[in-house]
Order: structure tokens, then C-alpha cells, then sequence
């Protein structure tokens, strides 16, 4: 299990813990007028900040449920990565694979991104103009079987990227084999991960 999915699972008990305690903390000063308990921990702030700025942001708040948008910002914050690819990998639900797009295999495309955006080639790849296509393109119609529209994230299946240059990716296979990945350009069949089933 990687560091994001452990963490992720430690935040939804404590997303559901704080909404259970801000529930008792309003009533109770409602009871007797004291202010709620101080946050015990950075990111209830942020999810507070967020409850309040629901009703400014009736479009996110209508798509997005409090998790993901707990789960977009401490991958934004913690990882330093670009918004866009935070809030995409939210938007990968684990229990909802693609058409065609095995259970386990899809499983296996989450924990990829999860570790991408946890090590040091997130940084790097934007560095050099990696985009988001690039990264986490597919087929719209067949994301498993297309893999000549997939972008390098869905070509890793558990294996380690080892390298990474403005045009190519160097990925190491589990048997120590050496495979060559190169940038495709954005084709118009080609969608990002987050956006399959979607449309």
C-alpha cells in the first residue's frame, strides 16, 4: 500500500470524526455559547475553510464530495504538484474501473499515479514540460487495449520509472528488463484517466 492510500484512508476517519465533532461542537454552543474547539491538525482547517466556501462555489461543491476535495488539496499541498493532476487523481475511483479496464489492472494505474505524484519524477516531469496526456492520456473508447494512445502513467503496472528526459522515459521492469517510453502527441481520441465515463 502506498504512502497516498494509507494516508487517504487515515484522512476519511478523520473527516468523518471532525464532522462528527464540529455536529456536537455547534449544538453544544448553541447550548451554551461557547466557541467550538480549536482544530487539532492543519488540514481540519483547510476542511472547515472549505465547508464555508461551499456556498461561494456552487459548481465544485455540486461534482466534488468533502473527501475529494480533502484528498485534492493535501495531494496539492504535501506533494507540490500542478492542481490539475491533484484534482485528477482524486477523480480516480477505485471501486469504478473503465469499460474495459480490468478491476485489478485499474487498481494497479491508481497506485502508479499515487506513487508518481509521491516521488521525485512529478517534479521533474513538469520541469521538462510533461504534460498532463503525456502522463495520464488514454484511448476515450478503449484505454486497456489502445496502449499506443496511452500516455507513460498506464505503461508502468507496478513497475519503477527510472528516468526521465524531455522526450523519453525509461521504465525498469520487475526481471530488471529496460523499456523505452516516448512522448506521443495529443491525438483528438485521447482523453485523460480522470475523465473516462464522463463525458
Amino acid at each position: 500500500m502506498n504512502r497516498w492510500r494509507q494516508r487517504l484512508d487515515e484522512l476519511r476517519s478523520e473527516v468523518r470524526e471532525r464532522s462528527c465533532a464540529i455536529s456536537c461542537a455547534v449544538q453544544n454552543a448553541q447550548n451554551v455559547q461557547k466557541p467550538p474547539p480549536a482544530p487539532r491538525f492543519e488540514q481540519s482547517e483547510r476542511f472547515e475553510q472549505q465547508i464555508e466556501c461551499a456556498a461561494a462555489e456552487p459548481i465544485r461543491a455540486a461534482s466534488w464530495s468533502e473527501a475529494q476535495e480533502e484528498r485534492a488539496a493535501i495531494v496539492e499541498h504535501d506533494g507540490r504538484i500542478p492542481s490539475t493532476w491533484a484534482e485528477g487523481f482524486t477523480r480516480l475511483d477505485p471501486d469504478h474501473p473503465p469499460s474495459d479496464v480490468p478491476a485489478k489492472r485499474w487498481l494497479r494505474f491508481i497506485d502508479d499515479v499515487g506513487r508518481f505524484l509521491d516521488g521525485p519524477f512529478c517534479a521533474v516531469a513538469t520541469a521538462l514540460g510533461w504534460g498532463s496526456y503525456d502522463l495520464f492520456g488514454c484511448d476515450r473508447d478503449r484505454p486497456f487495449a489502445r496502449i499506443d494512445y496511452a500516455g507513460l502513467l498506464w505503461l508502468l503496472n507496478g513497475d519503477k520509472l527510472i528516468a526521465l528526459t524531455e522526450n523519453t522515459a525509461t521504465i525498469e521492469t520487475r526481471t530488471g528488463a529496460r523499456q523505452t517510453y516516448r512522448r506521443k502527441p495529443t491525438d483528438p481520441g485521447r482523453v485523460l484517466a480522470w475523465e473516462l465515463g464522463r463525458e
